[in-house]
């Protein structure tokens, strides 16, 4: 009978626990901006598409940290004040810092890079994976 009494007490608390953390490993981000993004850096717009991944991984207030094309984003704003959710950042490789900036509207990004030291900038646009 004690057995019993201890499976009967331990089973509602195994189901409670796994249920909460399912509930937490489903639960989507709390920020629309925050998430796995493609983005399509393709050069003109009658070229195939050019991906690369920029993942936001963390937004606190209007800071934003994550990666893109496989850089570590540095300085990642956000600006909430207007009718859309603008951003910007940077990167950089080996001998290149690179800006970039944009917003999210209708669950799509709209964005463009810069570099000044390769006399670049590029429109692109990127979709949430």
């Amino acid at each position: 009978m004690k057995k019993y009494f201890i499976l009967f007490m331990l089973f509602p608390f195994s189901f409670g626990t796994l249920y909460a953390q399912l509930a937490v490993a489903a639960t989507p981000p709390s920020d629309p901006f925050e998430g796995d993004w493609t983005i399509d850096l393709r050069p003109e717009p009658s070229a195939e598409g050019y991906y690369q991944p920029f993942q936001v991984t963390e937004v606190d207030g209007n800071i934003f940290t994550g990666t893109f094309y496989g850089s570590p984003i540095e300085n990642g704003f956000l600006n909430r004040n207007w009718d859309r959710l603008y951003f910007a950042f940077t990167t950089s490789d080996a001998s290149n810092d690179y800006y970039h900036s944009g917003y999210l509207e209708n669950g799509s990004l709209q964005g463009i890079s810069y570099c000044p030291n390769r006399s670049f900038t590029a429109p692109w646009t990127g979709v949430k994976k």
